[in-house]
């Protein structure tokens, strides 16, 4: 384990070397590990092309696919809950940290850093654009891996390991829940939904996946700010 560790800090200490030297870089690594249209804005892109551009098995395939994505993306924050809580770099004293200009020291020090959830989400969406086409998912695997997972590390959101494990894990899970969901009859009951109400299925699925793509960051904070207000009801 402190081979593994020793591994880890210098892998980190070296990826994020440059932070705090400039506040033009920094601001750029933050505005991109910070910006929803290059994380799922892009990805979810690839899948409404998909859905319109082909219709038949694709459709399925692609309602598979986003339904495995949304359990992984439960899945990610759930690991991160239960597993003994892990701090982020930019909490951990001692470790040598460049700290980037213009982000608080104190940002997601409430939230446990393994696995991480943004790799595990977008590298399982990757998995599906490998299937449909083997370069395309090797650009969505690289892009995951370096304007996703690499400046999360440089700012100090991410040891290199829960970026590693949460993409060993989404591609995983999509793999293998993309195998359950298939020989379920839902993908094609939410098929034939969007054939005969197409109104409703849309407007239900623009938000869906505005959702996802902010990995439900939105209706997570809704659900703590419920569980608060119910703890002061009660008290």
């Amino acid at each position: 384990m402190g081979m593994i560790f020793d591994w880890d800090r210098a892998l980190l200490l070296w990826i994020n070397q440059p932070a705090g030297q400039s506040g033009v870089l920094d601001k750029l690594v933050y505005d991109i590990a910070d910006s929803t249209l290059i994380k799922g804005g892009l990805f979810l892109t690839f899948y409404w092309w998909l859905w319109f551009r082909k219709n038949g098995s694709w459709r399925r395939d692609v309602v598979v696919a986003l339904i495995a994505a949304v359990i992984t993306a439960v899945l990610s924050r759930a690991l991160q809950v239960a597993l003994p809580f892990h701090p982020r770099p930019i909490h951990v004293p001692g470790l040598g940290l460049h700290m980037p200009l213009g982000v608080d020291p104190k940002t997601l020090n409430t939230f446990s850093s393994f696995p991480s959830d943004h790799a595990m989400l977008f590298f399982a969406l990757s998995v599906p654009m490998w299937w449909c086409s083997r370069w395309l998912g090797a650009v969505a695997m690289l892009w995951t891996l370096l304007l996703i997972g690499l400046p999360r590390i440089y700012l100090g959101y991410h040891f290199p390991s829960d970026v590693i494990a949460g993409a060993v894990l989404g591609v995983v899970l999509m793999v293998v829940l993309c195998r359950l969901i298939g020989r379920m009859r839902l993908p094609d009951r939410i098929i034939d939904f969007a054939t005969v109400r197409p109104a409703v299925f849309y407007a239900i699925a623009f938000p869906a996946m505005l959702e996802l793509a902010l990995l439900f960051a939105d209706l997570r904070h809704f659900i703590v700010d419920a569980v608060q207000l119910g703890k002061m009801i009660v008290a």
